[in-house]
């Protein structure tokens, strides 16, 4: 016999069954046939009214040479795409991504490409990764003699009168920001909130060349962390401790001076006019690290609002953006044959410049003979470089004298 807990259960179970058996059932709602995204007729006519470049960051040109590196990691299933509506060629995903990270909205994206809203993070990802994957877009740290001697010849290019020669790399610190991350991503949420900024964000360290290209980029702290912490926190520090003797990277006054790390003085030193003509002709360096933030932002317009992505997503996106900022900087270099003027000047040894500091006769100075150490807010490395430039006798102009 059934127990009372038995007859209760299937007394209630028994209706529900019942008005289940006779509920109409509702019908799915048929699929939707979306037409893909003529590439050859959409890219030509992009061409034909000059927006190409302005919409996808980068000329028709550039664009088919970037498609060609990472075609073999864009490629579709073509089993399965007659089903989804058509195949989504490399074209198209390289086209939405691009166009996604120059601050278009995925709504007018899909709408264009003619694919759905899955489909289209499926492809931005994608293609986001595969960017970071891509050898050809490294982003590459001065580490060998040669890469060493090449970015110490291209600073002492810009700077007045050869006024720093041994200058490989500019850092600075920029905040990348994002939304409110969840707890169970970032652990203590409030360490990601800069008062400075007041916003959520990451702190993100980065070195740069003399045509404000990367060579170092990376999610180094949560927002709330000090530049000099977050330096220390990722690799760069180790990266610019193994330059030779004598090489150095500029970095502002929020960074410890080294033997290898050199930023620009502050404080007491600042009121000394050697070292405030150092900080002029130093800072025609540095700038070159915010002109790289500068120009990454206006370009790629997803940086100018809050990421939402999670952080793992978010640090390849970031890593994507800076490869894509170096290539479009080199293409427009060798468009305006700035590099091949740079390696006809090497190969006729014109460029050449030693990569330590000289003394008075022209010598080139050996700090590893010469000091054996530093101490807590000095670098005797910095001290003969705002040497040199007194040596110069170039001073800060008139005009831009501080108050």
């Amino acid at each position: 016999m059934l127990s009372e807990l038995d007859a209760l259960l299937l007394h209630t179970a028994l209706p529900i069954a019942i008005a289940a058996r006779f509920r109409p059932k509702t019908r799915r709602e048929p699929s939707h046939f979306q037409q893909r995204l003529n590439w050859k007729r959409h890219s030509s006519q992009r061409a034909k009214h000059g927006t190409f470049q302005r919409r996808l960051r980068m000329p028709k040109a550039s664009f088919d040479n970037l498609l060609e590196l990472l075609r073999p990691r864009l490629a579709s299933d073509e089993e399965q795409a007659p089903n989804r509506g058509g195949s989504m060629i490399p074209e198209v995903s390289l086209c939405c991504t691009l166009r996604w990270l120059a601050g278009g909205s995925h709504l007018d994206i899909t709408d264009i490409a003619g694919i759905s809203k899955s489909s289209f993070h499926r492809i931005l990802w994608r293609t986001t990764f595969a960017t970071c994957l891509c050898e050809e877009l490294d982003v590459v740290f001065p580490e060998t003699a040669e890469q060493v001697d090449e970015a110490c010849r291209g600073f002492a290019s810009i700077s007045w009168q050869e006024s720093t020669i041994n200058c490989a790399t500019v850092i600075d610190g920029f905040l990348f920001r994002i939304a409110t991350p969840p707890k169970a991503a970032a652990g203590n949420v409030r360490s990601f909130f800069s008062g400075h900024h007041q916003c959520c964000g990451v702190n993100m360290q980065a070195g740069v060349d003399h045509h404000s290209r990367f060579t170092f980029i990376s999610f180094a702290a949560p927002g709330v962390t000090q530049d000099r912490v977050a330096a220390h926190r990722c690799s760069l520090s180790k990266l610019i401790e193994s330059l030779p003797i004598g090489v150095c990277a500029i970095a502002d006054a929020a960074c410890d001076p080294t033997e290898h790390m050199v930023p620009v003085c502050c404080g007491v030193d600042r009121k000394q006019p050697m070292f405030d003509n150092f900080n002029f002709y130093a800072s025609q360096l540095r700038m070159r690290a915010e002109m790289a933030f500068g120009i990454m932002t206006r370009k790629w317009g997803v940086l100018q609002r809050p990421c939402t992505a999670n952080l793992s997503n978010a640090s390849r996106m970031m890593q994507a953006i800076a490869r894509l900022h170096n290539y479009v900087v080199t293409e427009r270099l060798n468009a305006n044959g700035t590099s091949q003027d740079e390696e006809a000047a090497r190969a006729h040894g014109s460029s050449h410049l030693p990569s330590v500091p000289e003394d008075e006769n022209g010598d080139p100075i050996r700090l590893d003979a010469t000091f054996t150490g530093s101490f807590a807010g000095h670098s005797e490395l910095r001290q003969r470089m705002a040497e040199r430039v007194k040596r110069l006798q170039l001073t800060r102009p008139a005009s831009n004298k501080l108050s």
